[in-house]
């Protein structure tokens, strides 16, 4: 069961990409910003609640997790937002 919920929380997880692909050339620096934090809050929460992991390992996946997010929403145009 625990592995079920895992798999399913990372593969909802990537609010970065999906405010990219959602609202292309129109996502702002809070969207941004919220999308970041709320893929790493359910990631981390996620990983926290398997058997084996320590807090740190938790943190580290949520931290993991949400940098691949964010590259690969930058390359879809999501960073369009951090230019001046």
């Amino acid at each position: 069961m625990t592995r079920f919920v895992m798999a399913l929380a990372l593969s909802s997880s990537g609010c970065v990409t999906t405010a990219a692909i959602a609202k292309p050339d129109r996502v702002s620096l809070p969207l941004l910003i919220g999308a970041a934090a709320g893929d790493f809050l359910v990631v981390t929460l996620t990983a926290s609640q398997l058997r084996d992991f320590t807090n740190e390992g938790a943190l580290a996946t949520g931290a993991a997790v949400t940098a691949v997010d964010v590259g690969v929403g930058c390359i879809l145009g999501a960073c369009k937002a951090l230019r001046p």
